[in-house]
């Protein structure tokens, strides 16, 4: 199976995998919920133990179960908790250096931050640096951005590429870069939408938060990280499908 050309999509249509990412989850809101429950119990389980290094590479292994969830639900099959493990039953020898090239990516753009910045990240985590609102550590966070985007660009792409294309690693790589760098306009448009969306959910939660205190809010706010997880990842299948598979036609979802 080769991999299919990328399409240059119009920016408008960033708006739009947000919005057909919520439909999908409205759609089996509980079975993505409960898919998102399990995906952050795991990342959480494997930060405690490793400090956040498995975390990082495991990530593209385990975001595959999500681009599974998607791609069964679009064909009219509902979202199982099975399909979180998808990754490791394909093609994981080309998904795992995906993941050591986000943590090197990472580590590199904040070895390279700190140093420009001149912020102690050992200080900053403890809480005894400075504060987020110094210009040292705004300065550490664009920076930090700015040098992880080639990393983002590499991997957007990537895992569902070695999915349902067959690729290699490098492969993989590649064509989502190339894909990722043809579709700017669109991919600014996603981010906005979705910092859009999250602001409006954080304007509209933020007064029953204060209400509720520490304790409760802190409930809250884990509760609607699940949704948010799985709509984030859910438009990583629509934006890949927009883009790869733009003229292939799927069998509306039954549900």
């Amino acid at each position: 199976m080769g991999i299919p050309p990328a399409a240059i999509v119009p920016a408008r249509e960033g708006a739009q995998w947000v919005a057909v990412s919520l439909r999908m989850f409205r759609r089996q809101w509980l079975r993505y919920t409960s898919i998102a429950a399990l995906f952050l119990l795991i990342m959480q389980v494997l930060s405690m133990l490793t400090g956040g290094l498995a975390v990082m590479l495991l990530k593209p292994i385990l975001t595959v179960g999500f681009l599974a969830a998607a791609w069964h639900h679009e064909r009219g099959e509902p979202p199982e908790l099975q399909h979180l493990f998808a990754g490791f039953r394909s093609n994981w020898k080309a998904l795992l250096p995906m993941g050591v090239v986000y943590l090197l990516g990472v580590i590199f753009a904040a070895a390279i931050a700190m140093t420009v910045a001149g912020v102690d990240l050992e200080a900053l985590m403890t809480g005894q640096g400075p504060t987020l609102g110094d210009p040292g550590v705004s300065a550490f966070m664009l920076v930090t951005i700015a040098l992880t985007l080639p990393v983002t660009a590499a991997l957007w792409f990537a895992p569902a590429l070695v999915v349902f294309a067959d690729a290699g690693f490098a492969a993989a790589i590649r064509h989502s870069f190339q894909a990722w760098l043809r579709n700017v306009p669109a991919m600014l448009v996603y981010g906005l939408t979705l910092m859009g969306g999250l602001f409006l959910v954080a304007l509209a939660v933020s007064p029953l938060l204060i209400v509720l205190g520490e304790g409760r809010a802190t409930l809250v706010i884990m509760l609607l990280a699940l949704p948010v997880t799985a709509v984030l990842m859910i438009s990583d299948y629509v934006s890949y499908r927009a883009v790869f598979h733009r003229f292939e036609q799927v069998k509306p979802s039954g549900d």
